[in-house]
């Protein structure tokens, strides 16, 4: 019998919804569905949705509806507590527009949970030194998008950092009130942490010195074992 590969990445995202009061989920860009699944059997009222319907494998077990995530969604306004965006926001070509459909779509109050790739981990770090792309960037685009067995719309097309991505959700009105990983997989090149702490207060220094940004506040997070070590990073942010 074949061993079932542990996702640590699904474990990840449970555990931020585990002391979450429960509610109306979407969980775009659902895959083969294994998420909502899991998120059910926690209590949650989901709706799973996907452009590829051949992928989802729960069907007569989840509501599924077919929906591109770069267009207009087939939802009122205001009709869901949380919306689940795992290994999604990588994939997009126009971030910030649906952004403001996903918030259009959440109640006030209500959450996202969304997961990418995080670049900033060491063992990332260490193959942009030698390859100049960073883990799950691996592949160039344009050919993997002439490969007949790749998907486009699966393609890798923006490396998020936690900089970034953390604007992205502040311009539209979202206000990050969790910072999580999956694994930490980067802790054997933990001996490079003293080398980039001095590295950045040396910039931090600098930089007040000059009367510039005070970087004390986003060097405190980029030290963090979940942006130092995790693999991948999840974060939770409130509508405003």
């Amino acid at each position: 019998m074949a061993k079932v590969k542990r996702n640590y990445l699904l474990e990840g995202i449970l555990k931020v919804f585990e002391n979450e009061k429960r509610g109306a989920v979407a969980d775009l860009g659902c895959g083969d569905g294994d998420y909502s699944v899991a998120l059910t059997k926690m209590g949650f009222k989901v709706i799973a949705c996907d452009l590829d319907v051949k992928r989802f494998k729960h069907n007569g077990k989840i509501d599924f509806k077919v929906c591109d995530v770069t267009k207009q969604l087939p939802f009122d306004d205001a009709s869901f507590d949380f919306v689940v965006l795992a290994e999604v926001i990588e994939h997009l070509r126009n971030p910030y527009q649906v952004m403001q459909e996903l918030s259009r779509i959440l109640r006030p109050g209500g959450k996202i949970i969304l997961s990418t790739p995080n670049i900033l981990n060491l063992k990332s770090r260490m193959r942009f030194l030698f390859e100049g792309c960073w883990e799950f960037f691996r592949e160039p685009p344009l050919e993997n998008s002439k490969n007949p067995k790749s998907v486009i719309y699966n393609l890798h097309l923006i490396p998020w950092r936690y900089h970034e991505l953390e604007y992205l959700l502040a311009d539209s009105q979202f206000e990050i009130q969790t910072i999580a990983s999956s694994i930490y997989d980067s802790k054997g090149l933990s001996f490079l942490k003293p080398l980039i702490q001095f590295q950045l207060k040396s910039k931090e220094m600098s930089s007040r010195k000059k009367g510039g940004l005070d970087y004390s506040r986003i060097n405190k997070i980029v030290l963090s074992d979940e942006i130092l070590y995790g693999r991948h990073l999840i974060i939770k942010a409130i509508k405003k």
